[in-house]
């Protein structure tokens, strides 16, 4: 596969992830940049397109994570994850309904936050998810539990 085609495949993939765990565009595109050039730095052998993937999320979460540490950042998090409180009606969705869930994703433990936007909004599987992570697929789909019976107490 040739280079302008990987970045095409998956710039949206790996700036997603960065953005939900940096919580800003200016250190997402950071850390999408970093992904690429560590991707294209040195020639890269995978065993199909799966392996590929699972490298590129592993490698975007390692270096959100290792922005995260080396700015110190203690800002109060941001949970934008739809980008903006603007919502157009294609959806169906109320802005009221939309921002309780904001409201509830902040309430439930980061770990759990952390597999339901994947699984949710990133739309990965659970396999996915579980190789990203570097946990069991029975763990990812516990947390996943977990997690939906927080939001389920905290939305009712």
């Amino acid at each position: 596969m040739k280079a302008e085609e990987i970045v095409k495949k998956y710039s949206d993939m790996i700036y997603g992830v960065a953005v939900r765990y940096v919580r800003n565009k200016a250190d997402a595109e950071d850390v999408y940049s970093e992904v690429f050039y560590r991707y294209f730095r040195r020639q890269r052998t995978f065993d199909n397109e799966e392996h590929r993937k699972a490298w590129l999320l592993r490698v975007t979460v390692n270096c959100s994570k290792e922005l995260l540490i080396n700015r110190d950042y203690h800002e109060e998090i941001n949970d934008d994850m739809f980008g903006s409180t603007e919502i157009t009606g294609t959806t169906g969705t109320k802005l009221e309904d939309i921002m309780a869930l904001r409201e509830a994703l902040k309430g439930i433990k980061e770990e759990y936050r952390e597999i339901i936007e994947l699984y949710y909004f990133m739309e990965l599987t659970v396999g996915e998810i579980a190789q990203m992570l570097q946990k069991s697929v029975n763990t990812v789909k516990s947390q996943l539990r977990r997690g939906r019976e927080e939001l389920k107490q905290i939305l009712s």
